[in-house]
């Protein structure tokens, strides 16, 4: 009877090891590419088993992202509990609490986008339970952070721990290679950075949210392109139809064939488009800078204000590139990266050394923290105090 338990004991052990290892690969190429994109034939292909064993673990790919943002959420939970019965000074618990949020991050790489791309394809209980351990994660550290400082309102400790957990959960939406040690200490000084933050006081008025053009004296094409992110944002590109696109922007689906083959040329014109204005907005704000510092402030206030103006072309332009042309795809990538690297010159330059690993790390925490303040639907930073934060993570 023993030797027959001990058999099953590693049969199930194995079986829970291989769905673990199905649920992570999947993980990473939803994140990666995009869940709509990522069938379960291709799943198993990269965990080296056939089609039909998945189904031996998981009954469909919905039931894959359902386990994920569980097993996610169980984690985030434990970081919760542990943190509500530490013992130590308020300190030592946060600095404990922001360890356990690096860790995790760094083990869990390719798994935490999910939170920011495809966590929207979850059903909504599930959606609920995974966003709800995100908030419980954010409302301890805000808590600890709180007793560290007193000087901080409610609503600043709740401000600064949200963009110090982006920071950190900037490590799941890049791909720049770092060994774990360099990730986790990185992210920790990262971390230190920006709960240590004065925060300015808020500002009376947000800058408004561009929404769609419906002007008669603009082109169908324009009024297209500024109304198809809400959709593309709310549905995903998978969830919408060309007819669904030109209703957002007042035109009938035959006007919209007129300009767009379908729906992948629509989105590569939302993208040129994001990108050229950007390209203008941050080039204008540092061509007078006189220094390198006076240029990095300047580039911080100009994305600061072009994310937070065109939100759902934040959300679209994060989420969204695996449903790119090929060639498309490649071409806004190497424009993605030219600008990320304008940002790491900057930061070099001011502090007068290389462009090293830690320094990207921490451009993408910045640039992390904006999109996340962007992206929220309740708004309680103002500009200033994004900008602040975003400053904050770069190291001086």
């Amino acid at each position: 009877m023993s030797e027959r338990s001990a058999r099953e004991r590693m049969r199930d052990s194995s079986r829970i090891d291989r769905k673990w290892q199905i649920a992570t690969i999947a993980a990473e190429l939803f994140c990666r590419r995009g869940y709509y994109t990522v069938g379960l034939t291709e799943i198993a292909a990269e965990a080296g088993i056939t089609g039909p064993a998945v189904y031996k673990h998981f009954p469909s790919k919905q039931a894959i992202l359902a386990h994920v943002a569980e097993e996610v959420s169980g984690r985030l939970d434990e970081l919760v509990a542990t943190a509500r019965s530490a013992t130590g000074t308020p300190s030592e618990q946060l600095d404990a609490l922001i360890r356990g949020c690096a860790r995790l991050v760094v083990e869990r790489r390719g798994s935490v986008a999910l939170y920011q791309r495809e966590s929207r394809y979850l059903a909504p209980a599930e959606h609920a339970r995974f966003t709800g351990a995100i908030e419980a994660v954010l409302g301890v550290v805000a808590d600890r952070l709180a007793a560290t400082r007193p000087d901080l309102s409610e609503q600043d400790a709740v401000v600064i721990a949200s963009a110090a957990c982006s920071a950190i959960a900037s490590l799941g939406v890049h791909r720049i290679p770092v060994s774990a040690r360099t990730a986790a200490d990185g992210l920790r000084e990262i971390a230190d950075r920006v709960l240590a933050t004065e925060l300015p006081p808020p500002t009376t008025e947000m800058p408004a949210v561009r929404e769609a053009a419906r002007g008669k004296f603009l082109s169908r094409r324009e009024r297209l392109l500024v109304a198809a992110p809400r959709p593309l944002r709310e549905r995903g590109f998978h969830g919408v139809t060309m007819e669904d696109l030109g209703a957002a922007a007042g035109i009938g689906a035959s006007g919209v064939y007129r300009h767009f083959r379908g729906k992948a040329d629509l989105l590569a014109a939302v993208y040129y488009r994001a990108t050229d204005r950007l390209a203008v907005t941050t080039g204008e704000a540092i061509e007078g800078a006189a220094d390198a510092d006076e240029a990095l402030r300047a580039l911080i206030r100009a994305y600061v204000d072009f994310a937070l103006r065109n939100s759902d072309l934040a959300a679209v332009y994060l989420t969204e590139s695996e449903n790119l042309p090929d060639d498309d795809r490649h071409a806004l990538r190497r424009a993605q990266r030219d600008h990320i690297d304008q940002w790491v010159r900057l930061v070099a330059a001011r502090r007068g050394g290389p462009r090293s690993t830690r320094v990207r790390l921490a451009v993408h925490a910045a640039l992390n923290i904006v999109h996340d303040q962007a992206m929220g639907r309740e708004r309680i930073a103002s500009p200033e105090q994004v900008a602040a934060l975003a400053a904050a993570a770069l190291p001086s």
